[in-house]
């Protein structure tokens, strides 16, 4: 009885402690977490940064590329890294630096990379990757394919998938970018209701905003699934009591939720921190197990 009272009122202090709230006085030392400098990477780091304030922690972000993040975090440079997605998107650097990490807690399932064009475009015409070498497709469709940057997982996968099908000799070019750029082209090209394919993945706004389809790969260079990991430097796990390990395990999102704050980002021009701050306000039985520590015997 006494356990469900705490419960509830720890449930009921959520939504407050959401917009501000009162946290645990600060430690003097800073839990540095770090970040792919993506959008829905960064909604998800603020969550993890509230909570980690909500147990007394000074915590500083640090954003940048999957080739600077990982080792980073292995150097113990950076503490909690957001996130590593297993067995397939970051598979060659967790064969690199896996060594030296720890996996915390299972963000979100179901993460997944891919390519995909508009809805619009119809599936009997372009439904698999092999299409796009059709001559009357290629015709039709746009022959430059617009990446995110080169050493992230999507891309790597995807320039497997260029030379495999041989996209080249269709007339295709793969051209990676900042994501500033693969989105604007993406507008551009949904706006003038143009043929054209994107590597895409999910948790991503976009599959919120718009009809995708994704297109058949049978040779999934690209993986399967993923499982997306808060990920922890040896160093800071090894510091860590039980209490703390045990309670950081329990974070868990889910690929819904990453999505909508994604799209509250980006669709609705909330700043990241809001966006979190809304979701936890509103999800105060998930932040309230967060919250609750792991039981006592």
């Amino acid at each position: 009885m006494e356990q469900n009272k705490r419960r509830s009122l720890l449930k009921a202090a959520i939504a407050g402690a959401a917009l501000g709230g009162v946290s645990l006085p600060a430690r003097a030392d800073v839990v540095r977490v770090g970040h792919v400098g993506l959008s829905f990477y960064e909604v998800t780091a603020h969550v993890i940064r509230w909570f980690l304030e909500k147990q007394g922690w000074n915590v500083a972000l640090d954003s940048g590329s999957h080739s600077n993040m990982f080792p980073k975090v292995a150097k113990g440079e950076v503490d909690l890294f957001v996130a590593a997605w297993l067995p397939y998107a970051h598979a060659d650097y967790w064969q690199e630096y896996g060594k030296d990490l720890v996996k915390v807690s299972t963000l979100f399932e179901d993460a997944q990379l891919y390519w995909a064009v508009p809805d619009y475009i119809p599936a009997s015409q372009v439904g698999s990757v092999q299409d796009l070498t059709k001559p009357e497709v290629a015709a039709r469709m746009v022959k430059t394919i617009r990446g995110t940057l080169p050493d992230s997982g999507l891309m790597i996968g995807s320039q497997k998938i260029f030379q495999h099908y041989d996209l080249k000799g269709s007339g295709y070019d793969l051209v990676p970018g900042p994501s500033k750029e693969w989105l604007a082209n993406f507008n551009a090209r949904i706006e003038a209701k143009e043929w054209f394919v994107m590597p895409l993945w999910r948790p991503q706004y976009l599959n919120r905003q718009h009809k995708l389809r994704v297109l058949q790969e049978p040779k999934a260079f690209l993986g399967g699934p993923n499982s997306a990991y808060l990920v922890a430097s040896q160093d800071f796990w090894s510091r860590l009591d039980k209490r703390k390990k045990a309670m950081l395990a329990r974070m868990e999102l889910s690929l819904r939720s990453v999505t909508l704050m994604d799209y509250w980002v980006n669709v609705e021009g909330m700043t990241p921190s809001a966006a979190a701050r809304q979701w936890i306000g509103t999800n105060p039985d998930t932040v309230g197990f967060w919250m609750a520590g792991p039981e006592e015997n």
